[in-house]
């Protein structure tokens, strides 16, 4: 008996003096700050600075088994808090408590004057309670099988409300402004000297451009021509004041250059609904309702991943549920694959309309000029979009879910470089500056291929026929390959561990030998009608009926088997390998037909469907819709001080109101950005002396 007791008071006594050791590492300010606190709290009349600041804090809440494990509490209510002696105020962090099974967070209000290491010691060491319970009880263990959770582990987070604006932030907040100042410079620039847009100086009036920079190339030589005509005018003009040959190129430069970003001049190229009778009307509507199927698959997940209260009722019921197939837009996002395919398509018919405005024909400074205008047509707004993104993340007031857009604002200020080279796909995957960008450096390097296709089509159809063969199986078996190597999940990776699914982004979902497959048919898809172009491909409505049925039957299949097969297994089945091989090809086929079809006639009611004209204007914005409508979300989720509780009422509410918001800042920023790039390109090379 006495050596059990000699032993308890050795136990005792030690961990005395470890809680000693460890309190002495809290900062004495801090230590006095909370040591008032609690004392205000636990009096007999607690203050009502302490009550609030102890209201603050995150409770225990119901509906745990369906994932509202996080406590956050009231952030507004924690700041409201000062101390009557004027010392402190409330300060909040989030204390996260690893447990077996799950890790949840919960909200405490301390004083402004602990840090992060701070709070996290006192946490660990039980100091913050009222009333001898503890701010951080009870624990979450009786709700997981086989799970155990303590504080000793916990590690505690202090929210800073603004980010800190430093120098990057700062350079890009001015680009942002300047972005919003030149255009409007330029249309007081253009009412003062009462100049009206020349509309034969913008081949965009009348003629929605391509999509993501796939301007037919055709157009953009005689948009040129007609440019010359009229800012050589302005040169005429300017010419009268007898200035020097430099001062008069520089005020020529500055009169075009403010005359390209007039809204004058920009407004009447937006908003058009007329199609020119070369463009296939249908490409409109395809790519709008493809953009709508990614906005809502994002507005599910990225609210899912973020903030919802009941994520496991969210996941038994879309993730599992063919109903919900616009939650998931497909299996996985296949809305990006019908961009790749009309990307394509589009990258064709500009090259092999090239040979009509070159007399030499393909020449390597045909192909170079299509490399750099492509990359002007696709950067400017790009590298807009990441600047706008780091200068609202800077601005926000973030309330307690700022750990997301922190996230994001950081890797903007690492990885900014790879976006500027399209090498997001490559570099810095994990921790990417606006990870949804993958796309568009994805699509430039299959662009890169497009001249050697076009090149092999003019020497030989059997080469041609073979090589693309060869690039088909190697796309089909690079991904296969890698799947099973890896052990990639399959249909969706929202219910694979954290490790499978990184690894499923990594090595497969963002490498462009991987998604190849769909490019590939567009591309091939347009070689063949305009080798086809003068002649009725389809020579009878029993075809056209049979390729219908083929193409819906493929569609079917794709999405059916997305829910059939069992991408949570530890080694992927043959079968899972080979439906993620070939399931993106085989959707792009599907479209393809729909594509060809309406082109050929027999569209029906599907074709005067996509051909409808609202479609052409909102075609001309989707690029920017694109861009910045994850951004708009995470902005949004990100300013929310409690959690949201998934319904269908309600995700169709965010869906409408994301979509309505990305619609307004896509305008504005085709509008401001967009299109005075594309015109000040051409005015530029409209002023460009000729000669060698």
């Amino acid at each position: 008996m006495m050596v059990l007791t000699l032993l308890f008071c050795l136990l005792s006594f030690q961990f005395q003096i470890s809680f000693v050791f460890s309190a002495r590492n809290i900062s004495l300010k801090c230590m006095q700050d909370t040591d008032e606190f609690l004392s205000d709290l636990n009096s007999v009349d607690p203050k009502e600075y302490a009550l609030r600041m102890y209201d603050s804090i995150g409770k225990l809440g119901s509906n745990i088994l369906s994932g509202n494990m996080d406590r956050l509490g009231s952030y507004s209510e924690c700041l409201s808090a000062h101390a009557p002696s004027g010392s402190f105020q409330g300060q909040y962090c989030k204390v996260h408590i690893p447990q077996d099974g799950t890790d949840y967070s919960v909200g405490v209000c301390v004083p402004d004057s602990c840090a992060e290491e701070d709070v996290t010691i006192m946490s660990r060491l039980g100091i913050l309670r009222f009333r001898n319970a503890s701010f951080l009880a009870p624990s979450l263990s009786l709700f997981t099988m086989n799970s155990s959770s303590s504080s000793g582990g916990s590690v505690a987070t202090c929210a800073a409300g603004m980010f800190p604006l430093d120098t990057f932030a700062a350079m890009c907040l001015f680009l942002t402004i300047l972005g919003l100042v030149l255009p409007l410079a330029g249309t007081v620039y253009v009412a003062a000297r009462g100049c009206g847009p020349d509309r034969r100086a913008s081949p965009a009036h009348g003629t929605p451009s391509a999509t993501y920079g796939s301007l037919p190339l055709r157009e953009m030589e005689r948009s040129e021509q007609r440019d010359r005509i009229p800012w050589t005018r302005c040169q005429a003009h300017l010419s009268l004041s007898g200035t020097p040959s430099g001062g008069k190129r520089f005020l020529g430069a500055v009169d075009c250059a403010l005359k390209c970003f007039s809204w004058q001049k920009n407004v009447p190229a937006i908003w058009t609904f007329k199609i020119p009778a070369s463009t296939c009307s249908a490409l409109n509507g395809v790519r709008v309702l493809s953009l709508l199927w990614i906005l809502s698959g994002h507005t599910s997940q990225m609210t899912a991943w973020m903030s919802l209260d009941n994520v496991i009722e969210w996941k038994a019921r879309v993730l599992k549920n063919p109903l919900y197939l616009y939650s998931r837009s497909g299996p996985f996002y296949l809305g990006v694959d019908t961009f790749f395919l009309i990307s394509g398509w589009l990258s064709a018919r500009s090259f092999l309309k090239m040979p009509q405005t070159s007399e030499k024909g393909l020449t390597a400074k045909v192909i170079l000029r299509y490399y750099v205008s492509r990359l002007i047509r696709l950067q400017p707004l790009h590298m807009y979009s990441v600047c706008l993104l780091v200068a609202l993340f800077s601005l926000a007031p973030w309330g307690p879910v700022w750990e997301v857009p922190k996230f994001h604002l950081d890797n903007c200020r690492q990885a900014w470089w790879t976006n500027l080279l399209l090498l997001n796909n490559f570099l810095s995957v994990r921790n990417s500056c606006s990870g949804w960008t993958w796309y568009l450096a994805t699509d430039f390097q299959f662009h890169l291929a497009t001249p050697a296709v076009v090149l092999v089509r003019g020497k030989s159809k059997h080469v041609l026929a073979l090589l693309g063969a060869l690039l088909f199986l190697a796309s089909f078996t690079a991904t296969a390959l890698l799947t099973w190597a890896h052990d990639l999940p399959v249909p969706d990776p929202s219910e694979a561990s954290e490790k499978a699914t990184a690894l499923y982004f990594l090595e497969y979902y963002t490498k462009p030998y991987c998604r190849f497959g769909p490019f590939l048919v567009g591309l091939f898809l347009s070689i063949f009608m305009h080798q086809n172009q003068q002649a009725n491909i389809l020579k009878s409505k029993v075809q056209a009926l049979l390729g219908w049925i083929c193409s819906l039957s493929i569609m079917f299949v794709v999405v059916a088997l997305a829910y059939a097969l069992d991408g949570t297994s530890v080694t992927p089945s043959m079968a899972a390998v080979l439906y993620q091989a070939l399931h993106r090809t085989l959707w792009a086929v599907a479209v393809g037909w729909v594509v060809f079809a309406c082109q050929e006639g027999y569209g029906g009611l599907v074709n005067r469907l996509l051909s409808c004209n609202i479609w052409t204007f909102l075609a001309s914005i989707s690029y920017a819709c694109y861009l910045v409508h994850p951004a708009l979300i995470i902005l949004y989720n990100g300013l929310q001080e409690t959690l949201i509780h998934y319904t269908d009422t309600n995700m169709f509410y965010l869906f409408s109101g994301h979509c309505w918001m990305t619609f307004i800042i896509g305008l504005a920023l085709t509008l401001f950005i967009e299109k005075p790039c594309q015109e000040l390109k051409r005015c530029l090379l409209g002023l460009t002396p000729a000669g060698p």
